[in-house]
């Protein structure tokens, strides 16, 4: 693992490019509401040539592989754009990591922002050492009917401009108390098990690991990601674990399932080290921003816990 390095803050007038790695727009209209408060930071949107295009091959995608990577690549590459914010997940992004040529990226590092799907492109950026942010889609997906509030993509922005984030909430029963400090990776669970024994896994080695998950409709799947970590050996070698929102599992409707957080309390029991349930990211409308592949430190007692990072250091 390559030292962790960060983008430069954003200032007035930098430009962030809107791409489509994975699932087709159904509605471009999705995007307006963070185009106006991209505008409103001052700073300017970009929308990749590809960003509303649509290819059916057994699922809707924005593009062509060839036509996403175009445009994935062409906003790594520009040395105009300083942030890169993707639409939405889905499923595509896998598609996209053989061809991608992260040289230039390494030289001029841009914040690359999204969750879900996109957790295949935080573990290619953290490979290569790059910081990225695990937060809000442009898209404001609606979790049960609720929208993303405003403060959610404030947090993002904030993080943009410099600032690192730091938590402090109320303790879930299941949490282990203590303290650790490692490199964060993980993000969405599937894609997590989907990228084990890759050449694009995680490098688990004294980590701490976060996982969030949505509509597995199965705990078993739950389970089966669980035992993959296990037997790979990932859950031997982290310092921490963070536990996202496990929203609509096995039928239940709800944002944060008590099912799905015993099921990985089971299997994670043994290992006797700090572990936050519950903690507000993921598919939930206020999905707190975290940075991956960044030093994060995490502090849990009985009744409350803290998330926190060291001012990160630029590029410059």
């Amino acid at each position: 693992m390559k030292y962790t390095r960060f983008p430069n803050p954003l200032k007035g007038g930098s430009k962030i490019a809107i791409v489509s790695p994975a699932g087709y727009l159904t509605n471009p209209a999705f995007l307006d509401h963070v185009a106006a408060m991209i505008k409103e930071q001052g700073c300017v949107s970009v929308y990749s040539k590809n960003c509303f295009e649509r290819y059916d091959n057994h699922y809707a995608y924005a593009g062509t592989p060839q036509q996403r990577l175009a445009d994935l690549q062409w906003a790594c590459d520009d040395p105009d754009i300083e942030a890169i914010w993707l639409t939405r997940g889905g499923y595509g992004c896998v598609q996209l990591l053989d061809g991608l040529n992260l040289s230039g990226i390494c030289k001029n590092p841009k914040w690359l922002i999204g969750y879900s799907d996109i957790t295949y492109l935080h573990s290619a950026f953290n490979r290569h050492g790059i910081a990225t942010i695990h937060g809000h889609n442009v898209v404001r997906t609606l979790s049960n009917g609720v929208a993303p509030p405003a403060s959610a993509y404030g947090k993002i922005f904030d993080i943009l401009k410099g600032s690192a984030p730091a938590y402090e909430m109320i303790s879930h029963k299941l949490n282990q108390t203590g303290k650790a400090k490692g490199r964060l990776v993980g993000g969405n669970q599937t894609i997590v098990g989907a990228l084990s024994g890759t050449r694009y896994d995680f490098d688990y080695e004294g980590a701490i690991l976060f996982l969030e998950d949505v509509g597995e409709n199965a705990y078993y799947r739950i389970d089966r990601q669980m035992q993959t970590l296990e037997t790979s050996g990932a859950l031997a070698k982290i310092k921490g674990i963070i536990i996202g929102s496990m929203r609509d599992m096995g039928g239940t409707k709800s944002d944060f399932d008590e099912t799905a957080y015993n099921l990985i309390h089971q299997i994670t029991e043994k290992y006797k080290i700090p572990k936050i349930f519950a903690f507000p990211a993921g598919h939930v409308p206020d999905n707190y921003p975290l940075m991956m592949g960044a030093e994060v430190e995490m502090e849990v007692q009985a009744e409350r816990y803290i998330v926190k990072y060291a001012l990160p250091h630029t590029c410059s």
